[in-house]
Protein backbone atom coordinates (compact mmCIF):
# COMPACT_ATOMS: atom_id res chain seq x y z
CA UNK A 1 0.00 0.00 0.00
CA UNK A 2 1.19 3.86 -1.07
CA UNK A 3 2.00 6.13 1.87
CA UNK A 4 0.00 9.62 1.63
CA UNK A 5 3.59 10.82 -0.33
CA UNK A 6 3.99 7.98 -2.72
CA UNK A 7 0.31 9.01 -3.82
CA UNK A 8 0.73 12.55 -3.98
CA UNK A 9 3.76 11.67 -5.83
CA UNK A 10 1.74 9.25 -8.06
CA UNK A 11 -1.11 11.76 -8.58
CA UNK A 12 1.71 14.54 -9.54
CA UNK A 13 3.29 11.89 -11.98
CA UNK A 14 0.31 11.60 -13.63
CA UNK A 15 -0.46 15.43 -14.18
CA UNK A 16 2.86 15.65 -15.79
CA UNK A 17 2.28 12.57 -17.79
CA UNK A 18 -1.46 13.79 -19.05
CA UNK A 19 0.45 17.29 -19.91
CA UNK A 20 2.79 15.78 -21.99
CA UNK A 21 0.16 13.42 -23.96
CA UNK A 22 -2.29 16.53 -24.02
CA UNK A 23 -0.22 18.86 -25.59
CA UNK A 24 1.85 16.68 -28.06
CA UNK A 25 -0.89 16.88 -30.66
CA UNK A 26 -0.63 20.93 -30.87
CA UNK A 27 2.79 22.45 -33.12
CA UNK A 28 1.32 25.96 -32.80
CA UNK A 29 3.37 28.75 -31.35
CA UNK A 30 2.52 32.58 -29.87
CA UNK A 31 2.91 35.63 -32.62
CA UNK A 32 2.51 38.02 -29.45
CA UNK A 33 4.07 41.13 -30.32
CA UNK A 34 5.87 43.24 -28.08
CA UNK A 35 3.83 46.53 -26.54
CA UNK A 36 4.75 49.10 -29.09
CA UNK A 37 5.90 51.71 -26.95
CA UNK A 38 8.51 49.15 -25.15
CA UNK A 39 9.86 48.00 -28.59
CA UNK A 40 13.07 49.55 -28.12
CA UNK A 41 13.79 48.10 -24.75
CA UNK A 42 13.08 44.37 -26.06
CA UNK A 43 15.97 41.82 -25.12
CA UNK A 44 16.44 38.18 -25.10
CA UNK A 45 18.26 35.70 -22.19
CA UNK A 46 19.17 32.36 -23.15
CA UNK A 47 18.99 30.74 -19.94
CA UNK A 48 19.83 27.42 -21.44
CA UNK A 49 19.50 24.96 -24.23
CA UNK A 50 15.73 24.66 -23.92
CA UNK A 51 14.73 28.09 -22.55
CA UNK A 52 15.40 31.76 -23.92
CA UNK A 53 13.79 34.66 -21.55
CA UNK A 54 12.08 37.69 -23.44
CA UNK A 55 12.82 40.71 -21.37
CA UNK A 56 12.08 44.23 -21.57
CA UNK A 57 15.18 46.39 -19.75
CA UNK A 58 14.77 50.52 -19.33
CA UNK A 59 18.93 50.06 -19.46
CA UNK A 60 20.13 52.65 -17.06
CA UNK A 61 22.56 50.93 -15.50
CA UNK A 62 23.45 53.43 -13.42
CA UNK A 63 19.94 53.34 -11.44
CA UNK A 64 18.69 51.05 -8.72
CA UNK A 65 17.41 47.80 -10.75
CA UNK A 66 14.12 46.00 -10.53
CA UNK A 67 12.72 43.23 -11.69
CA UNK A 68 8.78 43.29 -12.40
CA UNK A 69 7.81 39.75 -11.96
CA UNK A 70 4.20 39.18 -13.64
CA UNK A 71 1.33 36.25 -12.60
CA UNK A 72 -0.66 32.98 -13.83
CA UNK A 73 -1.66 33.52 -17.32
CA UNK A 74 0.33 36.40 -17.94
CA UNK A 75 3.21 38.25 -19.27
CA UNK A 76 5.69 41.14 -19.34
CA UNK A 77 2.87 43.39 -21.08
CA UNK A 78 1.66 43.57 -17.44
CA UNK A 79 3.56 46.16 -16.48
CA UNK A 80 3.66 48.32 -19.73
CA UNK A 81 1.57 51.52 -18.48
CA UNK A 82 3.95 51.29 -14.93
CA UNK A 83 7.01 51.26 -16.67
CA UNK A 84 7.43 54.23 -18.14
CA UNK A 85 6.35 55.61 -14.74
CA UNK A 86 9.61 54.12 -13.13
CA UNK A 87 12.08 55.12 -15.87
CA UNK A 88 12.98 58.21 -14.48
CA UNK A 89 13.84 57.03 -10.94
CA UNK A 90 14.66 52.86 -11.51
CA UNK A 91 16.19 50.62 -13.89
CA UNK A 92 13.35 48.14 -14.82
CA UNK A 93 13.34 44.74 -16.46
CA UNK A 94 10.41 42.84 -16.84
CA UNK A 95 10.60 39.51 -18.41
CA UNK A 96 7.87 36.58 -19.79
CA UNK A 97 8.41 34.03 -17.70
CA UNK A 98 9.24 30.42 -19.25
CA UNK A 99 6.45 29.45 -21.87
CA UNK A 100 4.57 32.33 -21.02
CA UNK A 101 4.18 35.54 -23.97
CA UNK A 102 7.13 35.60 -26.41
CA UNK A 103 9.71 33.61 -24.00
CA UNK A 104 10.31 29.72 -24.99
CA UNK A 105 10.75 26.97 -22.82
CA UNK A 106 10.86 23.19 -24.32
CA UNK A 107 9.72 20.26 -21.69
CA UNK A 108 7.64 20.53 -18.77
CA UNK A 109 7.18 23.85 -17.25
CA UNK A 110 7.42 24.05 -13.20
CA UNK A 111 7.92 26.40 -11.06
CA UNK A 112 11.56 25.47 -10.12
CA UNK A 113 12.07 27.04 -14.09
CA UNK A 114 10.60 29.74 -13.56
CA UNK A 115 12.38 30.84 -10.17
CA UNK A 116 15.65 29.96 -12.20
CA UNK A 117 14.97 31.94 -14.82
CA UNK A 118 14.64 35.02 -12.24
CA UNK A 119 17.90 34.01 -10.82
CA UNK A 120 19.64 34.06 -14.02
CA UNK A 121 18.44 37.28 -14.95
CA UNK A 122 19.69 37.87 -10.93
CA UNK A 123 22.83 36.88 -11.90
CA UNK A 124 23.39 38.48 -15.29
CA UNK A 125 22.45 42.29 -13.85
CA UNK A 126 23.78 41.76 -10.19
CA UNK A 127 21.94 42.49 -6.99
CA UNK A 128 18.13 44.27 -7.99
CA UNK A 129 14.58 44.52 -6.42
CA UNK A 130 12.32 42.06 -7.35
CA UNK A 131 8.72 43.29 -7.65
CA UNK A 132 6.57 40.68 -7.89
CA UNK A 133 2.78 40.35 -8.83
CA UNK A 134 0.19 36.86 -7.49
CA UNK A 135 2.09 34.18 -8.64
CA UNK A 136 5.17 36.43 -9.00
CA UNK A 137 5.11 37.54 -5.43
CA UNK A 138 5.79 33.91 -4.61
CA UNK A 139 8.34 33.33 -7.21
CA UNK A 140 10.44 36.49 -6.12
CA UNK A 141 10.67 35.05 -2.67
CA UNK A 142 12.09 31.36 -3.85
CA UNK A 143 14.55 33.23 -5.90
CA UNK A 144 15.67 35.63 -2.71
CA UNK A 145 15.70 32.26 -0.96
CA UNK A 146 18.44 31.08 -3.72
CA UNK A 147 19.89 33.67 -4.05
CA UNK A 148 19.57 36.26 -1.07
CA UNK A 149 22.53 38.86 -1.55
CA UNK A 150 21.52 39.59 -5.08
CA UNK A 151 17.85 40.84 -3.73
CA UNK A 152 17.76 43.73 -2.31
CA UNK A 153 14.03 44.10 -1.63
CA UNK A 154 10.93 42.15 -2.12
CA UNK A 155 8.36 44.16 -3.14
CA UNK A 156 5.21 41.74 -3.35
CA UNK A 157 1.87 42.92 -5.03
CA UNK A 158 -1.37 41.35 -4.62
CA UNK A 159 0.54 37.90 -4.18
CA UNK A 160 3.45 36.13 -2.23
CA UNK A 161 3.60 32.92 -0.03
CA UNK A 162 2.08 31.74 2.41
CA UNK A 163 -1.18 33.43 1.98
CA UNK A 164 -4.80 32.71 3.60
CA UNK A 165 -7.04 30.82 0.92
CA UNK A 166 -9.89 32.10 -0.71
CA UNK A 167 -12.42 30.95 -2.68
CA UNK A 168 -11.41 33.38 -5.96
CA UNK A 169 -8.07 30.97 -5.65
CA UNK A 170 -9.50 28.03 -5.14
CA UNK A 171 -11.49 28.19 -8.33
CA UNK A 172 -8.52 29.03 -10.03
CA UNK A 173 -6.48 25.80 -8.59
CA UNK A 174 -9.37 23.67 -9.56
CA UNK A 175 -9.36 24.06 -13.15
CA UNK A 176 -5.73 21.99 -12.57
CA UNK A 177 -8.06 19.30 -12.92
CA UNK A 178 -6.82 17.36 -15.87
CA UNK A 179 -9.69 17.28 -18.64
CA UNK A 180 -11.70 19.84 -17.21
CA UNK A 181 -9.12 22.06 -16.98
CA UNK A 182 -8.10 22.20 -20.80
CA UNK A 183 -12.13 21.73 -21.81
CA UNK A 184 -12.73 25.43 -20.19
CA UNK A 185 -9.88 26.72 -21.41
CA UNK A 186 -10.50 25.96 -24.93
CA UNK A 187 -13.71 26.99 -25.14
CA UNK A 188 -13.15 30.64 -25.45
CA UNK A 189 -11.08 29.67 -29.04
CA UNK A 190 -15.73 29.26 -30.04
CA UNK A 191 -16.06 32.64 -28.10
CA UNK A 192 -13.76 35.37 -27.93
CA UNK A 193 -16.36 38.08 -26.21
CA UNK A 194 -16.00 35.46 -23.24
CA UNK A 195 -12.38 35.41 -23.45
CA UNK A 196 -12.37 39.35 -22.97
CA UNK A 197 -15.00 39.02 -20.10
CA UNK A 198 -13.47 36.05 -18.21
CA UNK A 199 -10.85 38.64 -17.18
CA UNK A 200 -13.23 41.00 -15.30
CA UNK A 201 -12.67 38.72 -12.14
CA UNK A 202 -9.05 40.13 -12.01
CA UNK A 203 -10.06 44.25 -12.12
CA UNK A 204 -12.20 46.45 -9.95
CA UNK A 205 -13.67 48.36 -13.28
CA UNK A 206 -12.25 46.88 -15.98
CA UNK A 207 -14.38 48.96 -18.46
CA UNK A 208 -12.83 52.20 -16.63
CA UNK A 209 -9.60 51.80 -18.10
CA UNK A 210 -9.05 53.52 -21.62
CA UNK A 211 -10.22 52.23 -24.81
CA UNK A 212 -6.90 51.59 -26.25
CA UNK A 213 -5.99 49.55 -23.10
CA UNK A 214 -9.29 47.32 -23.51
CA UNK A 215 -8.82 46.97 -26.90
CA UNK A 216 -4.88 45.81 -26.17
CA UNK A 217 -6.63 43.41 -23.55
CA UNK A 218 -9.06 42.09 -25.83
CA UNK A 219 -6.53 41.44 -28.47
CA UNK A 220 -4.33 39.86 -25.81
CA UNK A 221 -6.44 37.49 -24.44
CA UNK A 222 -7.47 36.68 -27.36
CA UNK A 223 -3.86 35.73 -28.27
CA UNK A 224 -3.33 33.73 -24.99
CA UNK A 225 -6.64 31.11 -25.65
CA UNK A 226 -5.70 30.78 -29.59
CA UNK A 227 -2.13 29.33 -28.08
CA UNK A 228 -1.74 25.57 -27.42
CA UNK A 229 1.76 26.74 -26.43
CA UNK A 230 0.05 29.57 -23.57
CA UNK A 231 -2.07 27.25 -23.09
CA UNK A 232 0.09 24.49 -21.79
CA UNK A 233 2.51 27.44 -19.99
CA UNK A 234 -0.81 28.02 -18.27
CA UNK A 235 -1.72 24.59 -17.01
CA UNK A 236 1.60 23.27 -16.23
CA UNK A 237 2.37 26.23 -14.30
CA UNK A 238 -0.50 25.88 -12.13
CA UNK A 239 -0.56 22.19 -11.47
CA UNK A 240 3.62 22.51 -10.35
CA UNK A 241 2.46 25.42 -8.30
CA UNK A 242 0.03 22.58 -6.35
CA UNK A 243 2.72 20.35 -5.62
CA UNK A 244 5.02 23.08 -5.12
CA UNK A 245 2.94 25.08 -2.61
CA UNK A 246 2.55 21.40 -0.47
CA UNK A 247 6.38 21.05 0.06
CA UNK A 248 7.85 24.44 0.15
CA UNK A 249 4.97 26.48 2.05
CA UNK A 250 7.17 25.67 5.09
CA UNK A 251 10.46 26.32 3.52
CA UNK A 252 9.39 30.25 1.88
CA UNK A 253 7.60 30.87 5.32
CA UNK A 254 11.11 30.61 6.80
CA UNK A 255 12.91 31.84 4.68
CA UNK A 256 10.59 35.03 4.55
CA UNK A 257 11.37 35.36 8.33
CA UNK A 258 15.26 34.52 7.70
CA UNK A 259 15.32 37.40 4.61
CA UNK A 260 17.38 40.51 5.96
CA UNK A 261 16.33 42.76 3.14
CA UNK A 262 13.61 45.38 2.69
CA UNK A 263 10.15 43.77 2.35
CA UNK A 264 7.17 45.96 1.20
CA UNK A 265 3.32 44.85 0.32
CA UNK A 266 1.21 46.65 -2.36
CA UNK A 267 -2.49 45.72 -2.85
CA UNK A 268 -5.31 46.46 -4.94
CA UNK A 269 -7.67 47.24 -2.11
CA UNK A 270 -10.93 45.43 -4.14
CA UNK A 271 -9.13 42.50 -5.37
CA UNK A 272 -11.64 39.58 -5.73
CA UNK A 273 -9.27 37.18 -6.26
CA UNK A 274 -6.77 37.52 -3.30
CA UNK A 275 -8.09 40.20 -0.71
CA UNK A 276 -6.05 42.50 0.89
CA UNK A 277 -6.65 40.14 4.11
CA UNK A 278 -4.97 37.18 2.32
CA UNK A 279 -1.68 39.13 3.01
CA UNK A 280 -2.36 38.96 7.43
CA UNK A 281 0.13 35.51 7.49
CA UNK A 282 3.04 37.74 5.68
CA UNK A 283 1.91 40.21 7.97
CA UNK A 284 2.51 38.45 11.23
CA UNK A 285 5.80 36.95 9.96
CA UNK A 286 7.38 40.02 8.64
CA UNK A 287 5.71 42.92 10.60
CA UNK A 288 7.96 45.36 9.70
CA UNK A 289 6.64 45.09 5.83
CA UNK A 290 4.00 48.74 5.07
CA UNK A 291 1.05 47.26 3.46
CA UNK A 292 -0.41 50.35 0.89
CA UNK A 293 -3.27 49.27 -0.40
CA UNK A 294 -4.29 51.22 -4.04
CA UNK A 295 -8.11 52.15 -3.63
CA UNK A 296 -10.57 51.30 -6.24
CA UNK A 297 -8.32 48.11 -7.66
CA UNK A 298 -8.33 44.29 -8.20
CA UNK A 299 -6.18 42.00 -8.80
CA UNK A 300 -3.96 44.13 -10.90
CA UNK A 301 -3.11 47.58 -9.58
CA UNK A 302 -0.43 47.84 -11.82
CA UNK A 303 -2.69 48.08 -14.53
CA UNK A 304 -5.56 49.70 -12.96
CA UNK A 305 -3.63 52.20 -11.41
CA UNK A 306 -0.26 52.62 -12.36
CA UNK A 307 0.80 55.59 -11.00
CA UNK A 308 0.08 55.13 -7.54
CA UNK A 309 1.74 50.93 -7.67
CA UNK A 310 4.68 52.95 -9.13
CA UNK A 311 4.92 55.69 -6.61
CA UNK A 312 4.79 52.83 -4.15
CA UNK A 313 7.67 50.80 -5.74
CA UNK A 314 9.48 53.93 -5.91
CA UNK A 315 9.14 54.58 -2.11
CA UNK A 316 10.38 50.81 -1.45
CA UNK A 317 13.32 51.69 -3.61
CA UNK A 318 13.72 54.09 -2.25
CA UNK A 319 13.46 53.21 1.47
CA UNK A 320 15.93 50.27 0.04
CA UNK A 321 18.40 52.39 -0.87
CA UNK A 322 18.21 54.21 2.26
CA UNK A 323 19.12 51.37 4.34
CA UNK A 324 21.97 50.01 1.81
CA UNK A 325 23.55 53.57 1.92
CA UNK A 326 23.96 53.08 6.22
Amino acid sequence: MKTPRQNERFLFHRLLTFEVFSYSIFDMDTHMRPYPALLNQVKWLNINRRDSMFYYDSGDAAKPSVILIHGLGDEADSWRRLIPLLNGACRTLAPDLPGFGRSKAGGIITINRHIKAIVSLLEMIGPAVLAGNSLGGMIAQAAAAEKPSLVKALILIDGGAPLATTGGALSLLGKALPFYGPYWYRQFRKNHDAAYHSLFGYYHNLEGLPEDDRAFLRKRVIERVESAEQEKAYFATMRSLIWYNMTKTAFLTKALADYKGVVSLVWGENDAILPPKTAEIIRSIRKDAPLILIPNAGHLPQQEHPAATAAAIAAAVARTEEECAH
